[in-house]
C-alpha cells in the first residue's frame, strides 16, 4: 500500500508539472510568435487570453465528463490532448490559436480534475498532496519561464516549445498505469443531489475569492515590470524582480493547505492575507526609487499570491461534502473564478490609462485585495462545518 501511495505521488508530481506549462512559455516567446506569423498586438492579446477563458467557460462542464467516465480517465484524456495540442500548434497560424485553444482546454481539464484524483487515491493525504501539485506547478513554470527564451535561442521557438510536450506525455503515461479505483459511495449523495452546490452560500464565496485572488494574481503578472519601471527600476533588474515575486511563493504553497486544516489556522492564514495584500500593494504605491524596498514589495506580494492561489484550491476539497462531489464544486469554482481573474489586467490596464498614473491605479489593485481576504473570512466563517468535519 506504501509503495502504491509513493507512486501516486510521484503521479501528481508529473501531472502537476503541465498545470501552467504549455501556457507560461508562450509569454516570453510572444515577439517571436507575433514576427513568424506575422500578428498584430490584438491577435497577441487574444492568444496569450484564450487559456484564461477556456478556464472560465469549460472548467464547470469538466465535472459532467468526470462523472461520465471516472477521474483518472479524465485525467489521461487531459494530458494526452495537451501534448498534441502544443506539439502542433507551433506550424502555422491557425495551429498557433487553434493549438492554444486545446492546450487552455487541456488545462482546465487538469485544473478541475486534479483536486477529485487526489481525493479518490489518498483522501487522507489531500492536505498534503495539494500543497505537493500547487507547489510543483509553481516551481516549474517559474523554472520554464527562465529557460525558455534560452532555449529557444539554441534550438529555435519552435522547437523549443515542442520540447514541453514531453512532460505532458510522461505523465499520461504514468496515469495509465494508475490503478484503477473503485469509488465507494458516499451515503451524502442522496442529499447533495437535492441541494446542487451552487445552491449553497459557502461555495459561491469560494468562488468569488477564487476569483478576486487570481485577479490580483494576473494583474500583478501583467502589469508589475511597467510598475517596476515607472518606479525608476532598470527593465532588466524590473525582470529579474518579477521572476522573484514567482519564484518566492513555491514553498509557501506547500505548507499553507497542511497549516491551514484546522479552522483556527485558515483564520489566521486569511488574516495574514489581509496584512500582506495592505504591506505588498501599499508598499508599490508608497516607494519610488528604492529597490530593496521594491524588492520587499514584491517578494510580500509573491507570499501572499502563491499562498492565497493554495488556499483556494485545498478549500475546494474541503468544502466538497463527499468525493462524489470534488469535482462539481472544482470546476463551478475554477469557472466562476477565472472568468473573474481574466478581467483584471484589461480593467486595470484601463484604469491606468483613464488616471495616466499607477498610484491610483495601485489604490483601486489594494482595494480589490483587502475585500478578497474579507470575503475570504466570511467564507470560513459560513463553511466552518466542514472544518469540524474534517478534524474529527
Amino acid at each position: 500500500m506504501s509503495k502504491v501511495r509513493n507512486n501516486f505521488a510521484w503521479e501528481i508530481v508529473l501531472i502537476a508539472c503541465n498545470l501552467r506549462l504549455a501556457i507560461i512559455i508562450l509569454t516570453p516567446l510572444i515577439d517571436k510568435i507575433g514576427e513568424t506569423f506575422k500578428l498584430s498586438t490584438v491577435q497577441l492579446g487574444i492568444l496569450t487570453t484564450i487559456p484564461l477563458l477556456c478556464f472560465g467557460f469549460i472548467s464547470i462542464l469538466i465535472s459532467l465528463l468526470i462523472k461520465k467516465i471516472g477521474t483518472r480517465r479524465t485525467i489521461i484524456i487531459g494530458l494526452f490532448l495537451l501534448m498534441l495540442a502544443n506539439f502542433f500548434r507551433i506550424y502555422t497560424e491557425s495551429l498557433i490559436f487553434v493549438g492554444t485553444l486545446f492546450v487552455g482546454v487541456a488545462i482546465t481539464i487538469l485544473n478541475v480534475t486534479l483536486p477529485a484524483l487526489v481525493v479518490d487515491y489518498a483522501e487522507e493525504k489531500s492536505a498534503f498532496l495539494n500543497g505537493l501539485y500547487i507547489a510543483t506547478s509553481n516551481l516549474i513554470s517559474a523554472l520554464a519561464g527562465g529557460v525558455i527564451v534560452p532555449l529557444s535561442n539554441l534550438i529555435g521557438w519552435e522547437n523549443a516549445i515542442q520540447v514541453f510536450s514531453l512532460p505532458a506525455l510522461i505523465a499520461g503515461v504514468g496515469a495509465i498505469l494508475l490503478p484503477k479505483k473503485e469509488i465507494e459511495l458516499d451515503n451524502k449523495v442522496e442529499i447533495l443531489e437535492k441541494e446542487k452546490v451552487w445552491q449553497r452560500h459557502a461555495i459561491w464565496l469560494l468562488a468569488i475569492f477564487m476569483g478576486l485572488q487570481s485577479l490580483v494574481f494576473y494583474t500583478l503578472v501583467a502589469w508589475l515590470p511597467s510598475v517596476l519601471v515607472n518606479h525608476g527600476i532598470s527593465p532588466v533588474t524590473a525582470g529579474w524582480i518579477f521572476a522573484a515575486f514567482q519564484m518566492i511563493g513555491f514553498p509557501f504553497s506547500y505548507v499553507v493547505p497542511k497549516l491551514a486544516s484546522k479552522l483556527k489556522s485558515a483564520r489566521l492564514t486569511m488574516l495574514l492575507l489581509l496584512v500582506g495584500y495592505i504591506l505588498g500593494v501599499g508598499m508599490l504605491i508608497v516607494v519610488k526609487d528604492n529597490l530593496w524596498l521594491l524588492l520587499l514589495a514584491c517578494l510580500i506580494n509573491g507570499i501572499t499570491t502563491g499562498t492565497s492561489f493554495a488556499l483556494s484550491l485545498y478549500l475546494i476539497t474541503v468544502f466538497s461534502s463527499s468525493k462524489e462531489e470534488v469535482g462539481q464544486v472544482s470546476g463551478f469554482v475554477q469557472s466562476v473564478g477565472y472568468l473573474l481573474a481574466s478581467s483584471g489586467p484589461v480593467i486595470f490596464g484601463v484604469l491606468k490609462d483613464t488616471f495616466n498614473n499607477w498610484n491610483t491605479t495601485l489604490l483601486c489593485l489594494l482595494l480589490v485585495a483587502a475585500f478578497t481576504a474579507i470575503i475570504g473570512l466570511v467564507m470560513i466563517k459560513m463553511g466552518r462545518q466542514h472544518f469540524l468535519r474534517l478534524n474529527k
